[in-house]
């Protein structure tokens, strides 16, 4: 008994290849899961130490934005954040 494989005709190779490309594009511009819930620990643990929880939801700042201001607030910790924790700080902040 002989199994019949069919390869896919070349109409659905063109379909399927560009919406694999997309999905994978898209894939690797999410953050990753793990890098989020570590940002959302950093945030909980340094920044809502000083300031009240509510205040970062009545803004809506971009990345750049958010770079701008845990690096000061990084600065302004004297070394409790440290420039890597501000990164992974603000990124969660920008995905709120």
């Amino acid at each position: 008994m002989t199994q019949d494989i069919r390869r896919p005709n070349g109409l659905s190779a063109l379909i399927i290849v560009p919406v694999l490309m997309v999905l994978a594009m898209i894939l690797a511009t999410m953050p990753s899961c793990c890098s989020m819930q570590e940002g959302k620990a950093l945030f909980e643990a340094k920044c809502v130490k000083c300031h009240p929880l509510d205040c970062f939801f009545r803004e809506t700042k971009k990345l750049a934005e958010w770079n701008k201001t845990t690096k000061i607030m990084a600065r302004y910790s004297e070394g409790t954040i440290t420039e890597k924790e501000a990164k992974k700080i603000e990124k969660n902040l920008a995905n709120i």
